[in-house]
């Protein structure tokens, strides 16, 4: 047999599943018999408790579905022994053991079901459903006893059999099944010991005063002691002290000690005693197992509770609700946290204001209230000041909650998000470090390193869109070719280093004589180059012509310590159908004819002739 805890798991060692079970509750069941035929018979022979059929109950509940075949058959010649002990005929004593079996049997059937699967006394459905199996068990009883006996005919007989057989079923069983599974069941909740030992000893006090006398009816004192120890027990409390009044009054009622000796005749005070034990039993146990089950779901909300707070103390999250009636907000553990302050002392403030710093505090409320007036969801992003002063990010997704059709509150979840917008701005701050440094990259990829402007790639790249947006849009294009004279015989007189200087002067100059869009830049050696876009040669010639002024009334001597220094420059106009290889050769064509024709002049090349000759139209003298 198996509850839902698995039996094997409540009691803890083989005593489910042996022989060692039935053995136990054989012998307890003859004894407890045996001392209730001696110390309970009154002159009518009527007991006021059955204690052996909640002993047999009680095992059949305990011990394994295999095992309980045998226990049943133990239980025959013990109780047979035992009627026939106390006088019985072997017939009556058969007949009464019949009874008793049957009982146990019922009983276990009815509240374990087909499977055998028992609950726990502190289940409220499990506790109704054995109660109403002791009930169809004891009446079956007491009619095969009446038949036994020969007293089917007599109301006292089948009432008396009912009771006393129904009281140990619901007593004794309970605190025998909920004693074993406690003692053997590892995780005992943990008992408060003075409050157990105070409950323990009012309810002592209470028994004694109650049951001690017989001048005044006290017995309102053991109910009041049962709640108690049940609050402080639970259902262990409740069967405790359920079962310490039943022995109590039964010894009152034997010894004539009762308080309830004003009540007439032997058999009616039995009746009485019978009745206030049943209602101990059902004001006791079904409050026992309420508060067990309520103490278990509080238990379980108070651990999910502090799962969720710590999920939100993980995540940084927190919900919010503010009433748009009192004007106040209830903040979570979670938002406490976020915020450095302490639930128990700092009371929740209200989100748009108070929570959010200054400046964000206008976009918040204008957020709120717009979710309000279209009663819709909403996303707000702001920034709040903790208790130390720290600036945080916060996003909140929330709604508004309705009422009657008003809008009565507005509630969300918050979470901090502080670490990923500061994982966002330093990737935003890679992002444009490596942007700075891939133009970096480029620019040192496309500049001459002496002389810092364009160079030669630049030139050329440059160069190859021109050409296409020219032919592309039919614009001028034209470019001007610039060679430093003499300038082996610089490096020859006065080093490399004065030569350096001469180029890195010479790009400055080039630099500045062009117009906005032009650009001029350094092909390699002595050699620079100006591309000029949408420039006629006319044009081309003016910038080439300002350009050799400009280097040969540079005072040379007291910039670089030279003499003198000129330039020679060939311009060439780009003609629809060539390429850069061409207007390149055109250029350099009427630079070689300056050069030529000697040095620091312009020439502008003829493209009207063939490229490759490169005959010159117009030469600038010095």
């Amino acid at each position: 047999m198996r509850n839902p805890r698995s039996m094997s798991r409540a009691t803890g060692t083989r005593f489910a599943s042996n022989w060692l079970g039935p053995v136990l509750f054989a012998g307890l069941y003859g004894g407890m018999a045996a001392l209730s035929l001696a110390t309970t018979q009154t002159e009518m022979g009527i007991a006021i408790i059955w204690p052996s059929s909640g002993v047999l109950v009680a095992g059949l509940l305990l011990i394994g579905t295999a095992s309980r075949a045998m226990l049943l058959g133990m239980i025959v010649p013990v109780s047979v022994l035992v009627n026939l002990a106390f006088g019985a005929s072997l017939g009556l004593a058969l007949g009464l053991t019949l009874a008793n079996v049957l009982e146990g049997f019922l009983a276990a059937r009815i509240a374990c079901g087909a499977n055998g699967k028992c609950g726990q006394f502190d289940n409220p459905q499990w506790v109704l459903r054995f109660a109403f199996a002791a009930i169809c068990a004891s009446a079956a009883s007491a009619i095969t006893a009446s038949i036994a006996a020969g007293s089917l005919g007599d109301p006292s007989f089948l009432y008396s059999w009912f009771a006393t057989v129904l009281l140990g079923m619901l007593i004794v069983a309970p605190v025998i099944v909920s004693g074993v599974r406690s003692f053997s069941r590892k995780d005992r909740a943990k008992i408060d010991v003075t409050k157990a030992w105070a409950a323990g000893v009012f309810a002592l006090l209470s028994i004694t005063a109650t049951f001690a006398q017989t001048h005044y009816p006290l017995l309102f004192l053991p109910v009041v002691a049962t709640v108690l120890l049940t609050f402080v027990l639970g259902v262990t409390g409740a069967l405790i002290m359920t079962c310490a009044i039943t022995v109590a009054a039964t010894m009152s009622v034997i010894y004539g000690s009762s308080p309830i000796a004003f009540i007439p005749g032997r058999l009616e005070q039995i009746y009485f005693t019978q009745f206030y034990l049943a209602m101990i039993f059902v004001s006791a146990l079904p409050l026992a197992a309420l508060l067990a089950r309520s103490r278990s779901q509080m238990a379980e909300i108070a651990r999910r509770k502090a799962q969720h707070d710590a999920a939100q103390a993980f995540a940084h999250v927190g919900h919010w609700r503010y009433c748009l009636k009192t004007n106040t907000s209830e903040w979570s553990d979670g938002m406490f946290a976020i915020y450095g302050l302490d639930p128990r002392v700092d009371p929740a403030r209200n989100l748009e204001h108070g929570s959010i710093i200054e400046e964000d505090s206008e976009a918040v409320r204008a957020v709120l209230e717009r979710a309000v007036i279209d009663r819709q969801p909403f996303i707000l992003e702001a920034r709040i000041r903790t208790q130390s002063g720290e600036i945080r990010h916060i996003e909140s997704l929330g709604d508004v909650e309705i009422e009657d059709g008003n809008v009565v509150a507005i509630f969300g979840v918050l979470k901090d998000v502080t670490a990923h917008v500061a994982a966002l701005q330093q990737i935003e701050a890679e992002k444009e470090r490596a942007e700075a440094l891939a133009d970096k990259s480029l620019r040192l990829s496309e500049t001459d390193q002496l002389t810092g402007i364009a160079n030669r790639r630049k030139l050329l790249e440059t160069l190859d869109r021109e050409i296409a947006r020219t032919q592309r849009e039919g614009t001028d294009l034209s470019i001007v070719m610039i060679d430093v004279d003499h300038f082996k015989s610089i490096n020859d007189r006065y080093g490399h280093g004065v030569g350096d200087e001469v180029l890195k002067h010479i790009a400055n100059l080039g630099s500045t004589a062009l117009r906005r869009g032009d650009l001029f830049g350094r092909l390699g050696g002595e050699e620079f180059l100006a591309i000029l876009p949408s420039a006629s040669p006319r044009a081309a010639m003016r910038i080439g012509e300002r350009l050799r002024r400009k280097c040969e009334d540079l005072d040379w001597g007291k910039i670089a310590n030279v003499e003198g220094v000129t330039i020679s420059l060939g311009v060439a106009r780009y003609q629809f159908g060539h390429d850069e290889t061409s207007l390149l050769h055109a250029a350099d064509t009427a630079l070689y004819f300056s050069k030529g024709a000697g040095r620091n002049r312009l020439t502008v090349a003829d493209q009207t002739s063939p490229l490759s000759e490169g005959s010159p139209v117009g030469v600038t003298p010095r």
